[in-house]
């Protein structure tokens, strides 16, 4: 699969990507997300999908698809390292806090 395949098939299953990220790594609505998480992500993504991908491919995949989800505002710029993840459906439940009684 040649790169641009791999950026469509990248692009139109972004919810099944998205979703194998936050199974691997601490991902919800509002959280930090950084290039090298994402970067290793897609290289693992798309190798559990059975295509190869090199560590430069998998770099440039990741910052092309980081620019398409910034124009979607799936991602939110917070600095070169970064991006806020804005995915509504990953909103976690609100904290809770319990009171300890001593005996």
């Amino acid at each position: 699969m040649n790169y641009e395949a791999k950026l469509k098939f990248l692009s139109e299953e972004k919810k099944l990507l998205l979703n194998f990220f936050k199974a691997n790594y601490s991902a919800f609505h509002n959280s930090n997300l950084f290039f090298r998480d994402f970067q290793y992500s897609i290289k693992r993504f798309l190798e559990f999908k059975k295509f190869k991908t090199s560590y430069p491919e998998a770099e440039k995949l990741a910052a092309d698809l980081a620019s398409s989800f910034e124009g979607e505002g799936i991602f939110i710029k917070v600095n070169s390292l970064g991006w806020k993840l804005n995915f509504p459906e990953y909103v976690t439940g609100a904290a809770h806090t319990y009171e300890v009684k001593e005996n």
